[in-house]
């Protein structure tokens, strides 16, 4: 059922990208694509939960356990009716630019089981937790970014690449790679600056209606980041590849994990993942560009951390070094990987690429070639799973 429905809405989401790029020749257009995304991410995330919660159920009832592939999106208990399913599918707070909301939470917002659960839990206030200060900080951090986007986005246009398919401006004549790759930098950032102001924006309006409510702290104090799609200082400051993209718009790598790592066999799941991530944007070249240059850096990066760090952490002002070293080849692979993915264009694209004459593309290319941690899995691990498939089991009710 969910790879059915994953393949229509795509295809469906495709004809609108296709649509777009054809007939709307500008780099942006407000269009429904859009909003088309974020259902197509909706749509299928329930698909599979109910697939997954089915699966559960009839192999609880033959008396078998099985791993629930992933324990907090399967925890749907009937079907949805047609009202609660299209509410679900068109709720409004993130319809225009996400974070993707999964029909669990959905649902639990509804019926106020989220707040319900947690209130009868010991050492919390029993009064109805308040979003006041959450939004505050929020609203507050989306100004900022929005302010940022508006004075800086004139200094550090990312117009200023497109230049570099013509050898005669001056971006191609007198700009080094080093000055280039700073520029993009700084360009890229100023790019970030609006997903900060739409996401922040977003999720400020879902906690001032009541969603993303997630519990409390040890203060007593509520937590309101259940929707949180994007980690600013965790990306920005990141210290690994990996890091810098499970920061950043984090819901949508839930679903990505839902819907696609978690499926299929182990050894081509980065691959799927980057390549649903690919068409799920549009057919710009740009995007594929930077999908494929992610895909080969995320697996040089885990060799080569498996590989390298062990060897600096025996001391100090060597873990300091190889904190400092990874923190800055982090941000030249991430600028480096996500330029075709603002320029969304094949020949500035590959004019970027070709002033560093693709070297980080060759360099993570060898490092791919390097050995990689064998992964057993543990006693630990697996008496988890089985409490957790034990737990979820005969759970899903067909009404």
């Amino acid at each position: 059922m969910g790879n059915v429905i994953l393949a229509v809405s795509m295809i469906y989401l495709s004809c609108h990208h296709l649509h777009r790029q054809i007939y709307h020749t500008a780099d942006y257009s407000l269009d429904i694509t859009g909003p088309l995304m974020v259902i197509t991410q909706r749509v299928t995330s329930l698909a599979y939960t109910l697939q997954d919660s089915l699966a559960v159920k009839e192999i609880g009832s033959n008396g078998v356990t099985e791993t629930a592939r992933d324990p907090e999106l399967a925890k749907i208990e009937k079907i949805p009716s047609p009202l609660e399913y299209f509410a679900f599918t068109l709720a409004f707070q993130t319809l225009m630019c996400g974070p993707v909301v999964f029909y669990s939470d959905y649902i639990q917002f509804i019926e106020g089981a989220r707040v319900d659960a947690c209130e009868k839990g010991p050492s919390v206030a029993k009064e109805e937790p308040s979003p006041r200060n959450a939004v505050i900080f929020k609203v507050a951090g989306s100004v900022a970014a929005a302010v940022l986007y508006l004075s800086l986005a004139k200094k550090y246009p990312m117009t200023a690449l497109e230049e570099l398919t013509d050898p005669a401006s001056e971006v191609s004549r007198t700009w080094s790679a080093l000055y280039l790759l700073w520029y993009a930098y700084l360009a890229t950032l100023v790019v970030r600056c609006k997903y900060y102001h739409a996401w922040l924006l977003s999720e400020a309006i879902c906690n001032n209606c009541g969603m993303g409510f997630n519990g409390y702290n040890n203060d007593g104090t509520a937590k309101w980041d259940k929707l949180s799609n994007i980690d600013i200082f965790g990306f920005e400051f990141a210290q690994n590849f990996r890091t810098a993209i499970s920061s950043w718009n984090k819901n949508t790598n839930a679903w990505l994990r839902h819907v696609a790592y978690q499926r299929g066999g182990a050894a081509w799941r980065t691959a799927r993942v980057y390549a649903l991530s690919a068409v799920w944007h549009g057919f710009y070249p740009g995007y594929y560009m930077t999908f494929f240059a992610g895909g080969i850096f995320t697996v040089a990066a885990r060799k080569i951390r498996f590989l390298a760090r062990p060897v600096f952490l025996d001391s100090a002002p060597k873990k300091l070094f190889y904190d400092s070293l990874s923190f800055i080849t982090t941000r030249v692979a991430m600028t480096y990987t996500t330029v075709p993915f603002v320029l969304l264009h094949l020949t500035p694209s590959l004019a970027f690429y070709g002033k560093f004459y693709y070297s980080l593309h060759f360099i993570a290319l060898g490092a791919m070639l390097l050995p990689e941690k064998s992964k057993q899995p543990t006693e630990n691990y697996q008496q988890s799973s089985k409490e957790t498939t034990e737990t979820s089991n005969g759970k899903l009710k067909i009404t």
